[in-house]
């Protein structure tokens, strides 16, 4: 493995810059990088929704004047990340991030083993600026590329060097220098020339990149200095031992300097660290953490994420014990949910909620008034591998699903794709002559429709999976729900009764006037508006979690295939998933009448005597609805009065402690602050 930093001396420098040609002193060798991140994992990894703050600058903020925070340090921009990726993969996501407006900050390249493998970070491109990358660059590939855009007026950010098969090779990152800042680069610096360098431009210049690659047993260095006109202090320090870099991050911690760049590599066969701080003027939150698991690795950058952090760097390092790789990473605040003020008293409502019940996860997300103001888990959401939930961690929502039915009825009504009061066997044929409710009546459960039936047979026992609505209305249980049998006998239309099984005829009808099945209704009518990638129906056919999918778990493990049911036969009533975070903005967009219009949400929101309107509940100035089944207990709440949706989901049926009530306390806790 190689993607060596070194060091030696630091500096702490105070300055303001006078012009300095931009140089690349190319020995025929090497050149390094900083930003390592290698993994095993090939699926990338993203976070993409900053939340809009009420208490930072706007993202666009003065680019052109801050030449040393707003590109190099942005309060708050979109981000992407992939790791662990081949070749054709980096490129099928480099392209797809380019088409969406985010330029590449970092590029990595890594022997694993016996494979290369490579790692990117992107950023958002706020304001438009040029931008170019290279992988794979020969040194006088490299110096060409340099040569170029320099001319044009670019600057380099990263430059990355690997030994492939022993040959060397070379990443490059340039951007429009729109700032104008002066700025340096070099590469190929033996120890005493990366010194010369150091002391000749630490007056003027602070350094955003340093690397270190070993050839051979000799080092050779990179770096890349900016002008430093903001007058940042800074100190850069190469061939730490991990004692001494402990050391030197508590030192620094504690005088207010952040660590702004870290790489650690094998030098001699040690294990070495070198590291650039910064002081952190805007005072905005940082972290940074080292010989990380994959699997700590994951979980780690997933519970910053929450707290609205983006990674800023990550690094593959040789693993302290010896043998293998371990991880290193450094986070930067991204999004005011790090210093709403109720934010850590929710983590320890969630901490006490899984120590204290037998709930193996928990993920939690709260909104208020179209602001993300908490998102985050505790837990384990895979026990077996010990992979923390977070506020992306996909749950099933059980009964919360007819809240989203009965939502997306009213919104196809509001477009005229249906009228709810027409009878459902208009519609959809082949249901008995005891069908005779409309789609309303089914929504709001005034349909006669059975719930669950004493009657020996178990209804979830099904591994079938149904593609439509329709399909499971006529084949599940040999089509028992549209038979006569299924209707309550004595029962009228308009009498309430709660029933999951009277979603399933509403929805096939919701697919009729719809044109398209219900899966895809969701998807287009209630999640893609609002970008909830994770609102869906369920599409899982095993309880092994993969990606953000939470374990389906029973007793006191996963769930064996053969227990194994799947629910997407009950789709618009109990077959749906969401992570926390989701489903909040679901109820946050039903509040502020995204969806439709205040005079449709109060129609659909008028309860039935005991307060159930379609697939809500009524209660006071709250609206909300619970769920349970297998692997789930589930519970929104909108506070219509404060503007405040909870979401509280967990992967355990009927917990000893009910998220209803961890929701209700939370919900305090939101309304408090």
């Amino acid at each position: 493995m190689l993607t060596v930093l070194a060091a030696l001396a630091a500096s702490s420098i105070m300055t303001t810059a006078e012009a300095q040609t931009a140089s690349d002193d190319a020995n025929p060798d090497t050149s390094a990088e900083t930003i390592v991140t290698a993994q095993i994992r090939t699926q990338p990894q993203r976070e993409i929704r900053p939340a809009p703050s009420r208490t930072i600058a706007p993202r666009r903020a003065v680019i052109a004047t801050l030449a040393n925070t707003e590109f190099h340090d942005p309060v708050s921009t979109g981000w992407y990340i992939g790791y662990g990726l081949t070749s054709s993969r980096y490129n099928d996501l480099w392209t797809s991030y380019k088409n969406r407006g985010f330029v590449p900050i970092d590029i990595e390249t890594d022997r694993i083993g016996r494979n290369t493998r490579y790692a990117g970070l992107w950023q958002k491109n706020e304001d438009g600026r040029g931008w170019v990358s290279y992988r794979n660059l020969t040194s006088s590939g490299f110096h060409d590329k340099w040569e170029e855009y320099k001319n044009k007026g670019y600057r380099p950010i990263d430059q990355d060097t690997v030994v492939i098969n022993g040959s060397v090779r070379y990443s490059l990152i340039m951007v429009e220098n729109k700032e104008g800042v002066k700025w340096i680069s070099n590469r190929n610096l033996t120890s005493e020339q990366f010194s010369q360098k150091f002391n000749q431009f630490k007056g003027d210049y602070m350094p955003i990149d340093v690397d270190a690659v070993e050839i051979n047993g000799d080092m050779r260095y990179s770096i890349i200095w900016m002008e430093n006109k903001a007058n940042t202090a800074w100190a850069e320090y190469r061939d730490m031992s991990p004692n001494s870099y402990g050391q030197k991050f508590q030192q620094f911690r504690s005088n207010g300097y952040r660590v702004a760049d870290l790489d650690c590599y094998e030098s001699g066969g040690n294990l070495r660290y070198a590291a650039i701080w910064e002081k952190n003027k805007p005072g905005r939150a940082w972290a940074a953490r080292r010989e990380m698991s994959a699997t700590g690795l994951r979980n780690w950058w997933k519970k910053y994420a929450d707290q609205g952090m983006r990674i800023i760097d990550i690094e593959v390092c040789p693993a302290k014990s010896g043998g293998g790789v371990q991880y290193a990473a450094v986070w930067r605040e991204n999004s005011s949910r790090y210093d709403w003020s109720g934010r850590k008293d929710v983590e320890k409502e969630l901490k006490d909620y899984v120590d204290n019940s037998d709930a193996p996860s928990v993920g939690v997300a709260i909104m208020r008034n179209g602001q993300l103001l908490f998102r985050g888990g505790a837990g384990d959401a895979d026990t077996e591998k010990g992979v923390w939930a977070h506020g992306r961690t996909i749950y099933r929502l059980a009964s919360v699903a007819k809240a989203v039915t009965g939502t997306l009825a009213y919104d196809m009504e509001e477009a005229g794709l249906i009228d709810l009061d027409d009878r459902t066997d208009t519609i959809v044929s082949g249901l008995g002559t005891s069908h005779v409710h409309t789609v309303r009546d089914l929504v709001r459960m005034e349909g006669c429709v059975s719930h669950y039936k004493s009657d020996g047979v178990d209804d979830n026992d099904t591994q079938t999976k149904y593609s439509t609505a329709l399909s499971a209305l006529n084949n599940h249980m040999n089509g028992a729900i549209k038979k006569n049998g299924f209707i309550i006998s004595g029962c009228s239309t308009g009498q309430y009764n709660y029933s999951t099984h009277s979603y399933v005829p509403a929805a096939a009808a919701l697919e009729a006037k719809g044109g398209t099945s219900y899966a895809n209704l969701i998807k287009t009518r209630i999640s893609d508006p609002f970008n909830l990638d994770t609102l869906r129906v369920e599409s899982r056919t095993s309880p092994d979690p993969s990606g953000d999918l939470a374990e389906v778990y029973a007793g006191s493990g996963r769930v064996s295939d053969s227990d194994f049911e799947n629910v997407t036969w009950k789709a618009p009533s109990g077959g749906l998933e969401s992570s926390s975070e989701d489903l909040a903005r679901f109820g946050d967009a039903v509040l502020r009448n995204r969806y439709f219009p205040q005079t449709t949400r109060d129609a659909m929101w008028v309860g039935t005597s005991n307060g159930r309107a379609a697939g809500w509940t009524v209660s006071g100035v709250q609206r909300w609805k619970t769920g349970g089944q297998q692997s789930s207990d589930s519970y929104i709440v909108i506070d219509t009065n404060t503007g405040v949706t909870v979401v509280t989901l967990s992967n355990k049926r009927s917990p000893s402690i009910d998220t209803q009530v961890l929701a209700n306390t939370v919900l305090g806790i939101a309304n408090a602050n």
